[in-house]
């Protein structure tokens, strides 16, 4: 803690002193953004729940006592309100020295590699010797490197083991196991699965691309899906509901898989300690199973992308020591030990050293990511334009239209398409 003590001018009364007390921490709502003497003050914010806001404070409390040149102010909220400011900030050219920042808002923010800081020119302060140049290339936009990623996702399938033993079913991994499987389990009012929408609209885009052999995405990333393939997918999307294949996407929650309800999730790796712990703790079995397929498919259909990545603003008064502040994120010790596994297993050769060193890559992650390691030569690399709002959500929202009667079939797909390709 700083502390920043007001003397009062002699001769006052006692009753009329006055003591003023600022308290500065080094990410504290109270904090201005001043220099101190020779202490420069930056911006870094990011988005999640209490336990990663409190690990994050105390790691930055740390760097600024290794740092005491720097001077940190700490932005952090939850996913919505977050990606609402975000949207703010970059419009109005405001944004926060280091961002933690989505996959997606490459291209929504950077189309052409302008949007963040060239992070190439900040070698000096940034260890990039912990990563390839494929998992750099992640972060590149027309020869800029843009964000450095933390680590990698991809959809994975977590299953409630002891649920499906008791009804005397393997785990699946084809569709037509998921069908058979609904055809035994709804007669107890059990769902095989559950999800939110952006897992299912990644699932239904799998299963496209498993039965066509198209890919989604045209050579110069945007958007290729035309409305006899977007009803394709809104058909299959019914079947799994009228089947009893899928629990309501409205429905689901994490406490849904928790209990029992389904029989199993589709979640990021990043995410499996999140849905896999309570269902521990509850008395179950855990199986994280293979990527459903479709026999005969030309490819898998599932994706791979950076779960989440660090970047500065190209607008930084301070890039060197915002350069130090990022590099501490991804690679510092103090930080790889508070963060742990829970933004996904680190890419990080550094971070990966000190949780092996203190046996820490254990747990429901590092299980997931050893399925997408298992898989990486068949996993595609994921366009950004996919996980665009306009285009999974508007799948969920729009499709609602036609599950609730409220739109026929031809008019909620002409609102998808629309709502999908809207600039």
């Amino acid at each position: 803690m700083k502390h920043i003590i007001k003397n009062h001018k002699r001769g006052l009364s006692v009753l009329m002193m006055l003591f003023l007390l600022f308290v500065i921490s080094g990410c504290g709502e109270q904090k201005t953004d001043m220099a101190v003497g020779d202490t420069i003050t930056i911006e870094y914010s990011w988005w999640g729940d209490d336990s990663r806001n409190q690990y994050t404070l105390d790691a930055v409390d740390i760097f600024e006592k290794e740092n005491p040149e720097i001077n940190v102010k700490c932005k952090y909220g939850v996913w919505n309100g977050y990606e609402k400011r975000q949207h703010i900030y970059m419009k109005s050219q405001e944004t926060p020295d280091v961002m933690l920042i989505n996959y997606g808002w490459l291209d929504t923010y950077s189309s052409d590699g302008s949007g963040f800081y060239d992070l190439n020119t900040l070698s000096d302060y940034i260890d990039f010797e912990n990563y390839t140049e494929e998992e750099l290339a992640f972060g590149t936009k027309n020869g800029r490197l843009n964000a450095v990623p933390i680590a990698f996702n991809t959809e994975t399938f977590y299953y409630n083991e002891t649920l499906w033993n008791s009804y005397g079913l393997s785990i699946p991994r084809t569709w037509d196991d998921l069908f058979d499987a609904a055809r035994i389990m709804s007669k107890d009012g059990v769902y095989p699965l559950g999800m939110t929408k952006k897992s299912l609209f990644f699932m239904l885009l799998s299963h496209y691309i498993q039965t066509t052999g198209n890919d989604p995405v045209k050579s110069d990333g945007t958007l290729n899906l035309n409305k006899e393939q977007i009803g394709d997918m809104l058909d299959f999307y019914k079947e799994l509901l009228d089947k009893k294949v899928l629990m309501s996407v409205d429905s689901f929650n994490r406490n849904a898989f928790a209990s029992g309800e389904v029989g199993g999730t589709l979640a990021w790796v990043s995410d499996a300690g999140g849905y896999c712990d309570p269902l521990k703790e509850n008395g179950y079995d855990v199986k994280i199973g293979e990527y459903i397929c479709e026999p005969g498919a030309k490819s898998l259909g599932w994706f791979v992308k950076p779960a989440t990545m660090y970047a500065i603003s190209n607008n930084t008064e301070h890039p060197e020591a915002a350069a130090k502040l990022l590099n501490y994120l991804l690679n510092g010790e103090e930080m790889t030990l508070r963060q742990g596994t829970e933004k996904g297993v680190p890419i990080s050769s550094s971070a990966l050293a000190v949780l092996d060193e203190h046996d820490m890559l254990t747990g429901f992650e590092v299980q997931a990511d050893a399925m997408r390691k298992e898989n990486s030569d068949k996993l595609s690399i994921m366009a950004p334009i996919l996980e665009s709002e306009d285009v999974y959500g508007s799948f969920k929202s729009d499709s609602d239209y036609y599950l609730y009667d409220k739109l026929s079939r031809d008019e909620t797909i002409d609102r998808i398409y629309s709502d999908m390709y809207k600039k």
